[in-house]
């Protein structure tokens, strides 16, 4: 089978300007303390924020998993938040004030979320999800911004963390909710009790129904199949359900929830994509969920995105063509995933298709940006 270079077009931002005690190109982290009744549960956020205006700059929140290392979470996505103009904030929900996975990975839905029941299921301001759009609100007021959303990556713990997030909290400022490599998940099906299903989950229709709608990337390793991985839950029930391993258990969670979709009659607004060569490392999801991150950033900005450009064969193993007379294209720019410059190619023929020859590139994900009198272009 041929190694094909996968390309999507996209309009690279960049800005300049100065908040606020956030500031441009710093790194570090700040004390968030929450709303009540969680007021005295105390979050270290870890950030970085590139040089740009940070008024108008995109924000990512960055999920840890059961090590607790918001740092690592952070540190992830420096280069690539350098490299494409967004801030990233990684909080950290400790062992201090978070002690289990019912207070982190099962949000406190329930004070025990492997045994719910209605006398033990929490008002929604004591959830561990509530804290994420006062945070965002935070933020926003550090810097004076005016970012109406955030996109969020969560990675093993963490994506059990952001897909609960989505299913109880559906109508949060969240635009698009990446979830790599969870070790297992609440899948919405009646017939399987919390926390593994949504039967005595005390979740509302409407609240699935919204769910369902919001942008969630399922977001799997191809080779992250290792059924003895370390912190991997195990039991009869999970097991029999979902799978023995987290690919297995990512598939069903995808295919169960777009026919629980199909059967409410609802919208269906969710992806899975696997990521080929990589098992449950949380740096090289990172990397492939860059892309998810600019698609939302591009398509919430005020240019113009022309879906029609025809640019084939995508993928390809060399070379890539697309219709120049009407568009009248200057330059094509390529970048990595990191959203480093690889080339650049003149196009000044306006009469003719134009070709760009990558078969010296390495096989992997690519962006193409198209700067044209016309129209800035994006093309997923």
């Amino acid at each position: 089978m041929a190694n094909y270079k996968i390309i999507l077009c996209l309009l690279y931002i960049t800005a300049l300007g100065f908040g606020q005690s956030l500031s441009p190109n710093t790194t570090g982290s700040f004390i968030y303390t929450p709303n009540t009744p969680l007021q005295n549960k105390l979050v270290e956020v870890f950030y970085h924020i590139p040089n740009g205006d940070i008024t108008t700059m995109p924000i990512v929140m960055s999920f840890h998993g059961a090590g607790r290392n918001a740092n690592d979470y952070r540190d992830y996505w420096i280069d690539m938040a350098n490299n494409n103009g967004f801030m990233v904030f990684a909080p950290e929900f400790s062992e201090t004030y978070f002690p289990t996975g019912d207070n982190y990975q099962l949000a406190t839905i329930f004070d025990d979320g492997d045994n719910p029941s209605l006398a033990t299921f929490n008002n929604q301001n004591e959830w561990t999800i509530s804290i994420i759009d006062p945070l965002f609100e935070h933020i926003k007021t550090t810097v004076s911004g005016n970012q109406e959303t955030y996109n969020a990556w969560g990675h093993s713990g963490g994506a059990q963390f952001l897909h609960r997030f989505v299913t109880y909290l559906p109508d949060s400022k969240l635009d698009i909710a990446i979830c790599s490599n969870a070790g297992w998940y609440t899948v919405p099906e009646n017939s399987v009790s919390f926390p593994y299903g949504i039967l005595n989950g005390e979740l509302p229709n409407a609240s699935l129904l919204s769910a369902f709608t919001k942008k969630l990337i399922v977001h799997l390793g191809l080779n992250d199949t290792d059924t003895n991985s370390a912190g991997l839950r195990h039991n009869t029930t999970v097991d029999n359900q979902q799978g023995t391993n987290r690919l297995a258990r990512g598939r069903y969670y995808f295919n169960t929830a777009q026919t629980t979709s199909q059967n409410m009659l609802a919208s269906f607004n969710w992806e899975k994509h696997e990521v080929l060569g990589v098992g449950h490392d949380a740096q090289a999801m990172a990397n492939n969920a860059l892309q998810f991150v600019l698609t939302s950033s591009l398509s919430n900005s005020k240019h113009t995105l022309l879906k029609s450009l025809d640019i084939n064969p995508n993928p390809t193993t060399g070379k890539i063509a697309f219709n120049n007379s009407y568009l009248k294209l200057k330059q094509a720019t390529l970048f990595n995933s990191l959203g480093l410059v690889v080339a650049t190619y003149s196009t000044t023929d306006y009469k003719y298709r134009q070709e760009i020859d990558i078969s010296s590139l390495p096989s992997g994900l690519y962006f193409l940006q198209l700067d044209t009198k016309i129209v800035k272009i994006l093309k997923k």
